[in-house]
């Protein structure tokens, strides 16, 4: 019986991967990770605005609340672009008719609230005041008898609030 050889036999330069499918496989792992962690990153930056954006409505909505409050339960109103002073009975500092208003300027929105409705309804005291909030705008208009006024003086039909670029309308009769 004749023994058979057992021979291996090697290619040669064919014992490994070579430099170039290393690098390739490094440059399509790096991609994917890239990708990865991109969609990661904007998944977060826009979970975080989305937050910050329903943070910020949550608190204009309480905002217009409280005045919606206030302008209902009035005895008078007194309107102008920028300012809204109401006697009313829904104070917040304050028990029973209190004079408030909500002054807006060099983009800030103030309030003011004195539990003595008396003396001219436009007074306020600026070291009163107390800071609600930044906003882009913020304005009110009247409309009475068919007619939208930038100041007015009485009970209006309706009082438009703008407020960072939003129209909210108040109906009071």
């Amino acid at each position: 019986m004749e023994r058979q050889r057992c021979t291996y036999t090697f290619r040669k330069g064919k014992r490994g991967f070579t430099l170039l499918e290393v690098l390739l496989v490094l440059v399509l792992i790096g991609i994917l990770f890239g990708l990865i962690s991109y969609t990661f990153y904007s998944l977060v930056t826009n979970s975080l605005s989305l937050a910050k954006d329903s943070e910020r409505l949550k608190e204009d909505a309480s905002l217009l609340w409280n005045i919606q409050r206030k302008i209902l339960s009035s005895k008078s109103i007194y309107l102008e672009k920028d300012k809204l002073f109401i006697i009313t009975s829904a104070g917040d500092y304050y028990e029973g008719m209190v004079k408030c208003a909500y002054i807006y300027k060099d983009g800030i929105l103030y309030y003011y609230e004195f539990p003595y409705p008396y003396g001219d309804i436009r007074f306020y005291e600026e070291d009163k005041l107390i800071k609600l909030g930044r906003f882009d705008t913020f304005s009110f208009r009247a409309y009475k008898g068919g007619n939208f006024y930038d100041t007015f003086d009485g009970i209006p039909e309706l009082i438009y609030v703008k407020m960072n670029n939003r129209e909210f309308v108040i109906r009071i009769l």
